[in-house]
């Protein structure tokens, strides 16, 4: 099959939301996550400009490139906006607050979409004081949606297992034109380990940048612990604690986990039944959340060809299916995505649906990436039950299910992408 990579575009149900909006826009989000892309698409007779590191503009017109200063562009937008033209300003945050007002005495005229890589940028523009206070719909830009990549994927991919596990790598747009699409996923990651980790590193140290923040040895710490797997703030405490980088235990750490948490690196799961814990914190990006892995477990960093071993990479991408998945099924079913673990080492229950309140246990699912046999089926579906779980469902990417007694469904790589097509055709 032909790498046909450079002709990928990801289809996103974003795309609806923001064309439906009306009046002046504010998109936001972590870097990286194709908001530029998205919108270029969206508006493609828009006038595009953005804002420099060293706070300058580049301006496009009829695909020419010139570079101007901030106040000669305020003054182009704004005449632009007079004109009823749609302006988008990108990398809005690098823009000073002096510039503002200027661009408020122009609303309603035009539309204007403002574009920032940060979410630091949403409570600046929608404080008390801010002049653009109430004349933009602010639009959240998360990490490609599963349902979105796999749907997208399963022509490209060579089957639809292929397309299943590509999906979750895809969830971040910059790396596709790094891999062979049309090869098996393990090999790729193995084989460009290095590569991916080099280009995560420099996303990390970009979003902080642009968080207004200083990526610290703590802030570093934190993201290779849950990248290791550590995800209970108090072994995370007590590691650091006892590496003398924090000193102000639990509290301490607990703050720098929501603060990444709300930078969009971190993401925090709901734990149902789970013993000294409400929250399982992972990274949100499930490429980032595997390199990371990788890294801790290889020190990919120190040794740049070092080998990889693929049954690590199978293990990673294994349990990120499961997370992504679970984000899907939580939409599908109109619930709340959680996730179990055992005690006594016993392992856990890969996801279990909880209803729109969070309370109560809708079903839970068992995953694997490989086939279920029918002894396994049986094991995973009295496990579900036994917590009180009132249905349970078995999940594989190769094949679908057998049915045993007690399960409510199977679902094989066929059911999946039915499911992500109905997702596909709701709207945001």
């Amino acid at each position: 099959m032909r790498n046909t990579n450079e002709e990928i575009v990801i289809s996103r149900r974003e795309e609806e939301a923001i064309r439906s909006l009306k009046g002046w826009i504010l998109v936001y989000g972590r870097r990286k996550t194709g908001k530029t892309f998205l919108l270029r698409r969206l508006f493609a007779q828009s006038h595009y400009f953005i804002i420099t590191r060293s706070s300058g503009v580049l301006v496009e017109d009829e695909n020419e490139l010139s570079y101007v200063g901030l106040e000669e562009a305020i003054g182009l937008i704004r005449r632009l906006l007079e004109e009823k033209e749609v302006v988008i300003l990108d990398e809005f945050q690098r823009l000073p607050d002096s510039y503002w007002e200027a661009l408020a005495l122009q609303h309603p005229n035009g539309k204007l979409i403002l574009s920032g890589s940060s979410f630091g940028i949403l409570k600046k523009v929608f404080e008390k004081k801010s002049p653009l206070l109430g004349l933009f719909s602010p639009f959240k830009m998360d990490l490609i949606s599963y349902s979105d990549a796999i749907l997208s994927l399963r022509k490209v991919c060579p089957s639809l297992k292929d397309a299943l596990l590509w999906g979750l790598i895809v969830r971040d747009p910059w790396v596709i034109p790094m891999v062979s699409l049309n090869r098996n996923v393990v090999s790729e990651i193995c084989n460009k380990a290095y590569y991916f980790l080099v280009s995560a590193s420099g996303l990390i140290g970009e979003v902080f940048e642009e968080e207004e923040r200083a990526l610290t040895k703590v802030y570093d710490a934190v993201i290779r612990l849950v990248g290791e797997g550590l995800w209970k703030s108090t072994e995370i405490s007590g590691i650091l604690t006892s590496n003398n980088l924090i000193s102000g235990g639990l509290p301490t750490v607990t703050g720098l986990l929501e603060r990444l948490v709300g930078m969009g690196i971190l993401e925090k799961i709901t734990l149902w039944k789970t013993r000294g814990s409400r929250h399982y914190f992972k990274h949100r990006s499930p490429l980032l959340s595997i390199v990371y892995y990788l890294d801790q477990k290889l020190n990919i960093t120190e040794v740049a060809y070092r080998k990889v071993d693929q049954n690590l990479v199978l293990s990673a991408i294994g349990k990120e299916f499961q997370f992504s998945l679970g984000e899907m099924l939580a939409e599908y079913l109109g619930g709340r995505r959680s996730y179990t673990i055992l005690p006594d080492g016993k392992g856990d229950i890969d996801i279990v649906i909880l209803d729109s309140r969070g309370k109560t246990p809708i079903i839970g699912y068992e995953v694997k990436i490989g086939e279920i046999d029918e002894n396994e089926a049986k094991k995973s579906v009295e496990l579900i039950h036994s917590f009180g779980i009132p249905r349970a469902g078995l999940i594989s990417a190769t094949k679908k299910p057998p049915k045993v007694p007690g399960s409510y469904e199977e679902f094989g790589p066929e059911e999946l992408m039915n499911i992500a097509k109905t997702i596909g055709s709701k709207k945001l």
